[in-house]
C-alpha cells in the first residue's frame, strides 16, 4: 500500500517554545553543567565555532570547559564561588561598635558625637581595622542606626525677623 508521506512542519521549535524551554533548564539543579557538558558532547561532532554560536558562547569558553572537564571531571564544570571579601570585623567587634553608637560613649565611657571619621579612629585603635567612610557608613546602616542631621538653614538668614514672623502669623 503506497502510503501518502506527509512533509514534517518547517518550524517545530517556536520563540514561545523556547523560552518554556529556557525556563525549564533555569528550574533543574545545577543545569548549567548540563549545559556544558552539552556543549562537550557536541564539540566531538560539530565545529567548536558552530558549538559556541549555539551555546551562545565564546569558542574560549567552550575550549576551558573541555579543559577543566578532561582534568577535574564534574567538579571542574561548576561555578566557582564568587563571594564578596569577609568582613573586616568579627561579629563580637561589631556588636561593641553598635554599643558606642547606641550609648553615645567610646570604648572609655566618655560621650562622644559620633561621626563617620571619629568613628574610624576608634575603630583603628581599638581593633587595628583601618576602615574607609563607605564600608563603615554600611555597617552603621546594618547595625540599625541613622544619620543624624541638623536642618539647614541660609548663612544670611535673620534671626530676629525669623522670630517676629512666627509670631505674627
Amino acid at each position: 500500500m503506497g502510503g501518502v508521506t506527509m512533509a514534517r512542519p518547517k518550524k517545530v521549535v517556536n520563540v514561545a517554545l523556547a523560552q518554556e524551554a529556557e525556563q525549564a533548564m533555569k528550574v533543574i539543579p545545577d543545569h548549567q553543567i548540563c549545559l556544558r557538558l552539552q556543549a562537550i558532547i557536541s564539540s566531538a561532532s560539530y565545529p567548536i565555532n558552530l558549538v559556541s554560536q549555539i551555546f551562545g558562547t565564546s569558542r574560549q569558553t567552550v575550549w576551558r570547559w573541555i579543559k577543566r572537564f578532561s582534568s577535574e571531571g564534574l567538579s571542574g564544570l561548576k561555578d566557582e564561588a564568587k563571594g564578596h571579601r569577609p568582613a573586616k570585623l568579627n561579629e563580637e567587634q561589631r556588636q561593641q561598635v553598635a554599643k558606642w553608637l547606641a550609648e553615645g560613649k567610646d570604648s572609655h565611657g566618655n560621650p562622644v558625637h559620633w561621626t563617620l571619621a571619629k568613628l574610624a579612629m576608634s575603630v583603628d585603635t581599638e581593633f587595628g581595622v583601618t576602615m574607609k567612610q563607605t564600608p563603615l557608613w554600611r555597617l552603621v546602616r546594618q547595625l540599625g542606626f541613622r544619620q543624624k542631621v541638623p536642618r539647614p538653614y541660609h548663612a544670611k538668614a535673620n534671626k530676629s525677623e525669623q522670630e517676629s514672623f512666627k509670631k505674627n502669623c
